[in-house]
């Protein structure tokens, strides 16, 4: 027996080890004890896991980490893949016919040695066919000789002889055969059979120069005018290329549902553009040619959400993918308004809103961001054939693969791009074309990979498991297969890539060069006052398409030096009630009310005069065809309804298609006016509703042409006076119309008020209460301002004081008014000035009217020159619904509107400084300041007629302004560019007039800041915006 000891050592050192692994086991467990005695992080269910917490498990099902791609293979195509032409039609023989073109002067004198054009001649050949046929070879003849008949006893009757005795040598003489010389000349080497012609056409170019050159001395036009009327083009031989079939391969269709999903590298995919394609887990973007949808799933990651948004919002900005559209529509299941969203289901053939599928696992998406680029395929030409590029097969593109000068071909399974760089040969170009083409028509295999990325769509989410296809012999007509070339990319193309370069996907750190720290105030310079003086208005022109007419009588175009008469045909006029209308009697044309709507219908003929040498015109005329104009007038008080009515009555009436013109009460055209000769009279009220009763009226005269005079009622009372024009006050039942000058009326306006009102009486319209029947006339009296009759003044009354009566003024009056309109709306302040429809070359003293100042945008501003002052009127904050101030109020728009004020201001004395240059500094500036509604009398009677707006005077009055109130312009100015305010104004509320809300410190004195910010304003300046901000808010200066 044997006993073995083992050394003491080794049994320490297997136990010391098995002690230290048992340590490690219990600190490692140790280490994770913490997790059950801390409370379980709520991250979680703010995320896309736990919002879906209470939805039902879903079971997915597995899907192999093996990377499954197609098999990467070259393509040949169908059959032999040779190069067709970039246009179909290139090789089709056509027979064109050359087209005769005159040359000019100047082309043929740039003729050169390289426009000599030459031709092969062929020569005609000695032997030819007719030359042979005519020496036919004699053994070609039929040559028949005498027959004899022979028979055999006529053989004794020859004589026999014997044969000599001796031999007798004949030497025969030989001749030199002869050649035929046609045959030796046939093959001779050295002689051609065609030459070549050269065609220089010096001859016939010469000739054509000269024809033209004498042409010229005949004529008033170019040379280069007369070679092109010269010119014959035959264009009935010309065959025209069809469009190439390529063109047809654009990159959108006219309805594209896109799929947003992924997590890391979002995919955004063309689905099928039907109801079921869309599930709650994802984002999705639907394109038509004019609406962008975008569909916020409820369960889809921010990171989809995100990248839909940016998507659509790309294709709204560029009108990508052949959609043009102002707004992107965003719809989802929870909204309560349904309009855009039943919009959105019926695109996809949905008639009401369906139940929307729930959204799938949520590692659906990782999943199915992996398997998806596993699908990609990705082709290169080589050797005439699509080889697949192995280092972006099934993987991710990158924007390192497009070359200039590379064609590739991308498989995306529903979208499949052909990509040429601007450097690409058209010969591979149109190769790739058609072998990608083949490709697409064989359908697709995806039975090497996990999913088919044209039914993926129909997977996702939670689903019922079925089998879909993974092979097909034909692709879907939605999918799209398309050419695109370099920097010609869509929005589908570039979402594709991993890293292409977006910028406006980049957040840029701004360094501190880049931190502007000036003044946040809006500043705005004032107009150019010597501009504004210089200034000079056209002659008003009524252009309707190409036909200018001018005043409605004649048009001289300069630039043609021919005269244009426009001679009136027929004038038809109805009148709009509600939803019909009613035809005109001829008395009543002319006759308007200012409560009613009247479509005019005036045709009338054309007539071209040209000039004589000594510039008189023509005596011959050219007479044009019958033209016809709808002219739709609206008064100030029509009802909306009937401006309707009247613009589509104004379609069934005319059956010629015919311009229509809108015109409306105080803006009538000189060319409108023009058709009634001085009759035309604008009434109160409407016409059914006017009492018939005789009374007194009265009549203020606008227009300075006699032919463009017009009567318009006004009340009767002596506020409606106006010193510089004329009224007229009829009184039917007293038998007499009084005509009543102002004292500064012009000569011309007295005359043609008397004449145009003596026409008006001739017509006895029943609108004025005259009788046809009645032969008496009444008698017409004229009286001046300041010595009226005891009836004129128990009609109107005697209250001198309530108009601006210049009767006493010595002051010049011979000038037309002006009028600007001042505004930043087109980036930059600028003042355009306000023509009045029917000037002249007379004096106008009343041109424009209240609807000029009171219709345009507001808050408006106005600079109103009326020679010995200025004026400038501010309009009105529109009051809301909800009767809260607005942010423009209160804000950006309210500091805006300050700056404006300012630069008006300056502008206004700038202009008054232009036009009195001669007066000194010191003197006063006779420019005033007015609020809309709150106008004082001297500038409401600037205004041929006036109505107080009760509900704009309330408003500026609640605003604390005061009525009738006429500030100096520069006191005013003198406060809004006030710099420094004392604390408590700057601590108060409202801020006083001028002052810039959102930067309130840079009022404040060097001591009352420190003071208040416990800080210089160097160091406030120096500080971040969101301090400063802070700062502000607690101090009260925010």
């Amino acid at each position: 027996m044997v006993t073995i000891l083992l050394p003491c050592m080794e049994i320490d050192e297997l136990s010391e080890k098995s002690f230290l692994a048992s340590r490690k086991d219990q600190l490692d467990a140790a280490s994770t004890q913490w997790k059950h005695r801390v409370e379980k992080s709520d991250a979680e269910k703010f995320s896309v896991a736990g919002k879906m917490d209470k939805i039902p498990t879903i079971n997915i099902p597995s899907v192999e980490k093996e990377k499954k791609t197609p098999q990467a293979k070259r393509y040949k195509g169908k059959n032999d893949a040779s190069s067709t032409p970039s246009s179909p039609e290139k090789n089709t023989m056509f027979n064109l016919c050359r087209s005769t073109s005159e040359l000019t002067p100047g082309a043929l004198k740039g003729d050169k040695e390289s426009d000599t054009k030459s031709r092969v001649v062929s020569v005609v050949k000695p032997d030819d066919f007719t030359f042979t046929a005519f020496f036919e070879s004699v053994e070609r003849a039929n040559v028949q000789g005498d027959q004899l008949d022979i028979k055999p006893e006529d053989f004794d009757a020859i004589e026999r002889q014997s044969l000599l005795i001796y031999k007798k040598n004949v030497q025969i003489r030989r001749r030199k055969p002869t050649r035929n010389p046609i045959k030796a000349l046939a093959e001779r080497t050295d002689i051609t059979n065609e030459y070549t012609e050269v065609i220089t056409g010096v001859a016939e170019r010469e000739k054509k120069r000269l024809n033209i050159e004498k042409l010229a001395q005949n004529s008033n036009k170019a040379l280069e005018a007369l070679a092109g009327l010269a010119s014959k083009e035959d264009f009935t031989s010309v065959a025209l290329k069809k469009g190439s079939v390529l063109s047809s391969y654009s990159p959108w269709k006219s309805l594209m549902l896109l799929q947003v999903k992924g997590r890391r590298h979002v995919q955004t995919r063309l689905v099928e553009p039907v109801a079921s394609s869309v599930n709650e887990g994802d984002c999705y973007v639907l394109v038509t040619s004019s609406a962008v949808y975008t569909y916020i799933g409820l369960y889809s990651n921010v990171i989809e959400q995100s990248r839909a948004a940016d998507v659509a919002s790309h294709i709204q900005k560029t009108n990508d993918l052949g959609c043009k559209t102002s707004k992107i529509m965003n719809v989802s299941s929870k909204d309560i308004v349904k309009r855009n969203l039943e919009a959105f289901w019926k695109h996809l053939g949905a008639e009401t809103v369906p139940e929307t599928i729930n959204a799938g696992h949520p590692s659906e998406d990782e999943t199915f961001e992996s398997n998806i680029l596993q699908t990609n395929m990705i082709y290169t030409i080589e050797d005439r054939e699509l080889v697949p590029m192995d280092a972006y097969w099934g993987t991710i593109p990158k924007i390192e693969m497009l070359t200039e000068t590379n064609v590739i071909v991308f498989d995306f399974g529903s979208e499949m791009y052909i990509w040429s760089g601007k450097n690409a040969s058209p010969e591979k170009k149109n190769l790739a074309m058609k072998l990608a083409k083949d490709m697409w028509d064989e359908g697709f295999d995806y039975s090497d990979c996990s999913i088919n990325p044209l039914n993926i769509a129909h997977v996702l989410g939670e689903r019922d498991s079925k089998e879909l296809p993974l092979k097909g012999d034909k692709r879907p007509s939605w999918a799209m297969f398309a050419k695109i070339t370099q920097h010609r990319e869509t929005v589908l193309f570039k979402e594709k890539f991993l890293d292409w370069p977006d910028f406006s996907r980049v957040i840029r750190v701004r360094g501190e060069d880049g931190i502007k720290r000036g003044k946040g105030s809006i500043e705005i310079k004032p107009c150019n006052a010597e501009e504004m003086v210089k200034n000079k208005t056209n002659l008003p022109d009524l252009q309707i398409g190409n036909t200018h007419l001018g005043r409605g009588d004649e048009y001289f175009d300069e630039e043609t030096r021919r005269l244009f008469q426009y001679d009136t045909i027929q004038i038809k006029a109805w009148r709009i009630q509600e939803n019909s209308h009613e035809e005109l009697k001829e008395r009543s044309i002319g006759q308007f009310y200012d409560g009613d709507s009247y479509i005019y219908s005036w045709k009338f003929r054309q007539t071209v005069k040209g000039r004589e040498l000594n510039g008189k015109p023509s005596k011959h005329a050219q007479v044009g065809r019958d033209m016809t104009i709808f002219f739709c007038w609206h008064g100030n008080k029509s009802s909306v309804n009937e401006k309707c009515t009247a613009a589509f009555l104004t379609v069934e009436l005319d059956k010629q298609n015919a311009p229509q013109v809108r015109v409306v009460q105080g803006s009538e055209p000189a060319a409108f006016l023009r058709l009634f000769k001085g009759t035309m009279v604008i009434h109160k009220g409407k016409r059914n509703e006017v009492d018939k009763e005789p009374k007194s009226r009265l009549f203020v005269v606008r227009g300075e042409v006699e032919e463009e005079i017009y009567f318009m009622e006004v009340p009767v009372e002596m506020a409606s006076l106006r010193s510089r024009s004329s009224l007229v006050l009829l009184d039917v039942q007293g038998g007499q119309v009084i005509i009543w000058h102002g004292s500064k009326s012009s000569e011309l306006k007295r005359k043609v008020t008397k004449s145009s009102l003596e026409r008006i009486l001739e017509k006895k319209s029943s609108e004025l209460l005259l009788d046809d029947d009645d032969e008496s006339s009444l008698k017409i009296v004229e009286i001046v301002e300041g010595s009226e009759s005891e009836d004129f003044l128990d009609t109107i009354g005697n209250d001198r004081k309530s108009y601006s009566s210049l009767l006493d003024s010595d002051k010049d009056f011979d000038y037309t008014p002006r009028l600007f309109k001042m505004s930043s709306i087109t980036g930059s302040f600028a003042a355009t000035e306000v023509p009045c429809p029917h000037r002249s070359e007379h004096i106008t003293p009343y041109p424009f009217v209240q609807s000029d100042l009171y219709q345009s945008s507001q808050p408006a501003l106005f600079l109103f020159d009326n020679h010995h002052e200025l004026w400038l009127w501010q309009g009105w904050w529109p009051e809301k619904e909800d009767c809260e101030l607005t942010a423009d109020q209160t804000g950006s728009g309210a500091v805006r509107l300050q700056a404006e004020r300012r630069a008006a201001m300056q502008t206004a004395m700038n202009y008054w400084k232009k036009i009195h240059a001669d007066q000194d500094d010191h003197e006063p500036i006779e420019a005033y300041l007015v609020w809309a509604g709150l106008e004082p009398l001297e500038f409401r009677n600037l205004f041929a007629t006036w109505e107080v707006r009760q509900d704009v005077r309330e408003l500026n009055l609640r605003d604390g302004k005061k009525e009738d109130d006429k500030i100096p312009l520069r006191t005013e100015l003198a406060l809004l560019t006030r710099t420094t305010y004392p604390l408590a104004e700057i601590l108060q509320r409202p801020l006083p007039e001028g002052v810039d809300p959102t930067q309130l410190e840079i009022y404040l004195s060097d001591d009352d800041f420190k003071e208040l910010l416990l800080m210089t304003k160097d160091e406030f300046e120096q500080l971040p915006s969101w301090k400063k901000t802070a700062l502000k808010k607690d101090k009260g200066l925010f």
